[in-house]
């Protein structure tokens, strides 16, 4: 799902973050296939929510190619 804008993207980022940090402690706590397995998904949801503040636009906050007009609202 695209995040309408860059403040969103960057709290949806903050999350996952969070959500990661929670998932190496779990594995480092009480190892098991199952904790690296949440771990692998919190990295995997990191990656695509850091992907997501990367391309929202600071200008107008949506997300378009570079060289497609900024949207408005």
């Amino acid at each position: 799902m695209l995040q309408p804008n860059k403040v969103n993207a960057i709290y949806s980022l903050r999350d996952a973050a969070e959500q990661k940090a929670l998932a190496e402690m779990k594995l480092r706590d009480a190892p098991s296939e199952r904790h690296r397995d949440e771990l692998l998904d919190a990295q995997i949801k990191l990656e695509a929510k850091t992907q997501d503040a990367i391309e929202a636009c600071h200008e107008c906050g949506g997300q378009h190619p570079p060289d497609k007009p900024h949207l408005v609202r």
